[in-house]
């Protein structure tokens, strides 16, 4: 599907759209048409619908036609590209000084600039707003008066803004994993180190309740605080790379991001082999000589106003963090969010709470331990959206929240098959082990 880089400049001319339509199963029941998209940013919605068997049930399988695009500057969507050498070629992120804090943005400049050498013309056209004019127009390409969007992660940011502004020409909406679109940066700095903390403790406590762990009896804080420690000092090695030194900020990114999951079984493990001197995997950066795909930070900074203004508004901000929590360093999601835009242009599209419209409340779903999209978040943005939206809670971890359980897809499934609306507030027990 061919759409315009920008409908008011024409001359930057087209981008080609990549879709993938997955045919109701069930031809004689079929209810109409599910835009899906996975999140992010910079996920493939054609991937995530080729994997469709495993996203979702087979009812919904049964009654819709499932499409899945990928957004412009993503995967197959004219993406967005850099120079590996430029890009992991630049100073640390974690700052010391101001002399640290100036050589960051001098080099997001010409990160940006090498960015847009090898991206063209699109780089400045991949906001949520322009990807709310894509999703539209595909609605209309499918001669569809009405379609139903399920939303996960930084999808959810795209449905609240298809919701406020085309909300007429959605039938349903499931946002799972939200967002809060109204936060500025030290509000959204404190939220992910609160999530970093509540993972630790969820950590904390499988350890206490789980014989099977390896660490189970032992003293977690002191064993976690203990290779921090020797991180800071730069003495921790990857047990695969002794050439490799491991930062605080690969520990604590290895925490949040197992979180995700949630696997403590696989973190402890990792942790135990760590402390003893036995082998984990890292993972690596790439070489020098490759293009790297740079959709999510384009994206994020085209939405996102979240522009340090200098060293000391940086070290505010991550003292804040540390307090926060304290075991993880703050969060490395709080860190990139104050350092990936420096240098660059101002946001395009900037972060504020939505206004959704829609004929039908959207269903909101959160993990009440979401390491990525915070459970109080989830419920600011009910707040912000109290007629427009309910909100269902999994009692567990993890991010992402549809397959989470038989309870989470049955909710999930009545509201997109039959629109039942589950109560307000309502929850799901969590299964996690």
């Amino acid at each position: 599907m061919n759409r315009p880089i920008s409908p008011k400049q024409p001359k930057l001319g087209t981008f080609g759209m990549a879709l993938v339509r997955h045919r109701a199963t069930d031809p004689s029941r079929r209810i109409g048409v599910l835009v899906v998209n996975p999140g992010g940013p910079g996920q493939s919605g054609v991937d995530f619908t080729f994997a469709v068997q495993r996203n979702f049930s087979p009812e919904v399988r049964a009654r819709f036609d499932i499409v899945g695009f990928d957004p412009r500057g993503v995967g197959r969507s004219q993406p967005v590209q850099c120079s590996a050498a430029v890009l992991f070629g630049g100073p640390t992120t974690h700052l010391a000084d101001k002399t640290g804090f100036d050589a960051l943005v001098a080099h997001g400049r010409k990160l940006r600039e090498d960015c847009t050498r090898h991206s063209g013309p699109i780089i400045d056209h991949v906001s949520t707003d322009d990807v709310v004019g894509d999703v539209d127009a595909l609605r209309r390409e499918l001669r569809e008066p009405q379609i139903s969007y399920y939303g996960l992660s930084y999808g959810t940011v795209i449905g609240q803004r298809l919701a406020e502004l085309h909300g007429a020409h959605i039938r349903a909406m499931v946002l799972d994993s939200v967002v809060n679109r109204g936060l500025n940066a030290r509000d959204y700095v404190a939220s992910v180190a609160r999530a970093a903390a509540d993972a630790f403790e969820q950590w904390r406590q499988w350890n206490e309740r789980t014989a099977s762990s390896p660490l189970h009896g032992k003293d977690v804080v002191a064993l976690w605080d203990e290779l921090m420690a020797k991180a800071a000092r730069g003495e921790l090695v990857a047990p695969d790379d002794p050439t490799r030194h491991l930062t605080i900020h690969d520990l604590s990114n290895t925490l949040t991001s197992i979180a995700a999951v949630p696997d403590w079984a696989e973190l402890s493990a990792r942790v135990h082999a760590m402390h003893m001197g036995g082998v984990v995997t890292q993972a690596t950066a790439g070489g020098d000589t490759f293009l790297f795909p740079m959709a999510a930070t384009a994206i994020r900074c085209a939405d996102r106003s979240f522009r340090v203004r200098d060293f000391a508004e940086y070290r505010a901000l991550t003292r804040l963090e540390n307090r926060i929590s304290p075991h993880t360093d703050g969060s490395v999601r709080g860190n990139v969010a104050m350092t990936e835009c420096l240098g660059g242009p101002d946001a395009q599209a900037p972060q504020r709470p939505a206004a959704m419209r829609t004929e039908l409340p959207a269903l909101l779903l959160n993990s009440r331990h979401d390491p990525a999209t915070p459970h109080d978040e989830a419920m600011s943005v009910r707040r912000q959206q109290r007629n427009a939206t309910v909100f269902v809670t999994y009692e567990g971890g993890g991010h992402g929240v549809y397959n989470r359980s038989e309870c989470t897809r049955r909710v999930s499934d009545n509201y997109l098959v039959s629109l039942e609306l589950p109560p307000d507030g309502s929850s799901c027990p969590s299964v996690d082990q």
